[in-house]
């Protein structure tokens, strides 16, 4: 990025709403919101590679005033990075017209938060102790992990078992007792799989 444009940017954002102050700043941009009712914010950051600044705010989807104020807000944020934007010759400043259109999309939070979460999968002995078992997903959840292991015993089982690990973030093997001794053909199969994707 040219040097000083996301300091100015962020300096010049960072009072641009009384009513939604400056709570959390980042390296490429910050979070506006209202310490009230946390649902008003304001989100904004530069997307790098390429010099976007990508400006969000949110409001309820049924939320008519709620759409409309949202607009007002994103015209006097836009006004604000306007005058950084011609600090800098050269960019090619779009979207900072009066009449440039706001997008509206659904958002789905829980969703997004359920794809934002690393998954854990897993390969372990299916007679290993239960306790053992409750103990590592309660560690996954509160880690704040997502625990794939969990799928119906069918004939595809290991086509399954084997997306859900090249999907994984984490890949464990409970090295128990009963993985020691009952180590089967399954647990193999899983075990070459795991050594498969830790080397791509």
């Amino acid at each position: 990025f040219p040097p000083g444009l996301v300091e100015m940017t962020m300096a010049a954002l960072q009072d641009v709403d009384e009513e939604l102050p400056l709570q959390t700043f980042y390296r490429f941009g910050g979070v506006l919101f209202d310490q009230v009712d946390e649902r008003r914010k304001a989100l904004f950051y530069f997307e790098y590679p390429e010099l976007v600044l990508q400006v969000h705010g949110q409001c309820d989807e049924v939320d008519v005033e709620g759409r409309q104020e949202l607009v007002e807000r994103l015209g006097r944020m836009k006004e604000r990075v306007k005058t950084v934007a011609q600090v800098f010759k050269g960019l090619a400043r779009r979207g900072l017209e009066p009449k440039a259109q706001v997008e509206f999309v659904a958002y789905d939070a829980e969703a997004a938060a359920a794809a934002a979460r690393p998954k854990v999968h897993a390969s372990f002995a299916t007679r290993m102790n239960s306790a053992t078992m409750q103990s590592v997903t309660h560690e996954v959840y509160a880690a704040g992990c997502e625990w794939t292991t969990d799928h119906t015993q069918t004939e595809a089982w290991f086509e399954e078992w084997s997306r859900k690990a090249e999907e994984a973030g984490f890949l464990l093997v409970l090295f128990t007792p009963e993985y020691k001794n009952r180590y089967s053909e399954a647990l193999e199969r899983e075990a070459d799989k795991i050594r498969q994707v830790c080397a791509t």
